[in-house]
């Protein structure tokens, strides 16, 4: 916590000035609306990062502003999987300015920064691009977070007009995030596109385990390579087809579904509910397109036999489900089978299971040409 904060919290003025709380539901500004920036007696000029425009979240009506589902979804939902919507795997803020530096202020929902297998600064950093003229989205900034409460900056940037982009942690939740430019320096809050979005429902791999910084979760690398919208609904451990997400999902007006749960799931369970899921989401969406992705194998599975039989019962399960659903008329389904997406060299992971940012960049590469015709 920088000394400037610690002034205001014993002054009592911490929650009004840094806006530490979540905002009431219903009670969101628009993003279309212009939002003043807050100055302050230290040269920085602020503004709370969801009142600039948050993409990447489905519904409006949110517990807080940085929740990934409907704060009705609380009383539907097993508690993990409201927990770790909590999170902010996906969000992120675009803005442009010319500017020589930026500050970001971030107070964390979790005292966690890092897993046994995950950094600090894909948990719970803030990862930043930025992108010239029509050109690409290139990497320039990420936080290394040593506490919940934090500050980063960057300076000595070239103050050439760009567009920048801020990805929000992967594995942490957000209480609070002000991007804050040198007094004097113009912002031009960007609003959340309004184009129909890819909605993503998967897994540990999906919710950004284990990048080592935000914009390397392969669902953020689809976003900016295909340039649309991307929902993330990943749930580390929790991605199990449930019939509570298939009504959730199904309130959502998407360009496409896609369906990555299979490694949180067994061979039964995949035969259990497959087939109801999709149906469902079916009569709920009945003209978008729904994309059944297999799980990788793990990288080490050619050395552990229980592992491989594990796969292959997920897959032949998987692909009985589409053939049955197939075969009664469901129509829009595109089946992916494993590539595999993790490469053959076994150098793509953490722990067998989980990509690196190879993986990731692999999981990438496997599913763009699959995503780009339907869109």
């Amino acid at each position: 916590m920088n000394i400037a904060r610690r002034e205001l919290l014993a002054a009592g003025l911490g929650a009004a000035v840094l806006g530490t709380r979540p905002a009431e539901a219903g009670a969101l500004p628009s993003p279309q609306e212009p939002q003043a920036a807050v100055k302050e007696p230290d040269g920085w000029a602020r503004q709370e990062a969801h009142a600039m425009g948050l993409e990447g979240r489905g519904w409006e009506d949110v517990a807080a502003p940085y929740h990934r589902l409907p704060a009705r979804a609380q009383e539907v939902v097993r508690g993990p999987v409201w927990r770790l919507a909590t999170q902010t795997s996906g969000l992120f803020v675009t803005f442009k300015a010319a500017t020589p530096a930026l500050r970001f202020e971030v107070d964390l929902s979790e005292e966690r920064l890092a897993l046994p297998h995950m950094p600090a600064t894909g948990v719970s950093g803030v990862d930043l691009y930025a992108r010239e003229a029509d050109g690409p989205w290139r990497w320039v900034f990420c936080s290394r977070p040593s506490s919940q409460s934090y500050a980063a900056e960057v300076k000595g940037l070239s103050p050439a007009p760009r567009t920048y982009r801020l990805y929000l942690p992967l594995y942490n939740g957000v209480t609070s995030l002000r991007v804050a430019v040198p007094e004097g320096v113009a912002v031009e809050n960007v609003a959340p596109r309004k184009s129909l979005p890819i909605v993503y429902y998967g897994t540990s791999i999906a919710h950004g385990a284990c990048a080592s910084r935000p914009g390397m979760s392969f669902v953020n690398i689809l976003g900016r390579r295909l340039d649309v919208p991307i929902l993330n609904l990943g749930f580390s451990g929790n991605g199990r087809l449930e019939m509570e997400l298939a009504a959730l999902l199904g309130e959502l007006d998407a360009r496409v579904f896609v369906l990555d749960c299979l490694p949180n799931l067994s061979p039964k369970l995949v035969a259990e509910r497959t087939e109801p899921f999709v149906r469902a989401l079916r009569a709920a969406r009945p003209d978008i397109p729904i994309v059944m992705v297999e799980d990788r194998v793990n990288a080490n599975a050619r050395f552990l036999p229980g592992r491989a039989r594990h796969h292959e019962g997920n897959h032949a399960a998987f692909r009985a489900a589409h053939g049955n659903l197939v075969r009664e008329g469901v129509r829009g389904l595109t089946y992916v089978p494993d590539g595999p997406f993790l490469g053959d060299d076994g150098e793509a992971t953490v722990d067998g299971s989980h990509p690196t940012d190879l993986g990731m960049v692999r999981y990438a590469d496997a599913l763009e040409p699959v995503l780009r015709p339907l869109l």
